[in-house]
């Protein structure tokens, strides 16, 4: 009887163990993906001229380039250690995903075609 306490117990640490770095992990790719939402969000976006529309110096091109390759490296990052955690997987982290692609493509093909 004494065993099966000790026995059960311990299936209860080991338990805890795992569900505490779970946890951990989850709160890693959390604060990970909040970084590159971060890089995302201040991407530089050009100043608001007459038309309505913004104008892109070089400067903020190149910008864009270094922040956005920077913003997928870091999810690369994640996939990486904590592609199996929920907050990895979740449809936000795709979406996001797809956005810093997206316009880390539209920033470079703009740098390429301006010679910048």
């Amino acid at each position: 009887m004494i065993k099966q306490y000790v026995a059960g117990m311990v299936a209860m640490v080991m338990c805890g163990a795992v569900w505490a770095a779970n946890n951990a992990d989850e709160a890693a790719a959390l604060a990970s993906l909040n970084e590159v939402q971060k890089l995302y969000e201040n991407r530089p976006q050009g100043t608001p001229n007459q038309a309505g529309t913004r104008t892109l110096s070089k400067r903020d091109i190149n910008d864009c380039v270094i922040q956005m390759a920077e913003a997928k490296s870091k999810l690369d990052d994640v996939k990486k250690q904590y592609g199996s955690t929920k907050a990895y997987q979740s449809m936000q982290t795709r979406m996001l995903t797809g956005q810093v692609r997206g316009r880390l493509g539209t920033c470079k093909q703009t740098k390429d075609t301006l010679g910048y």
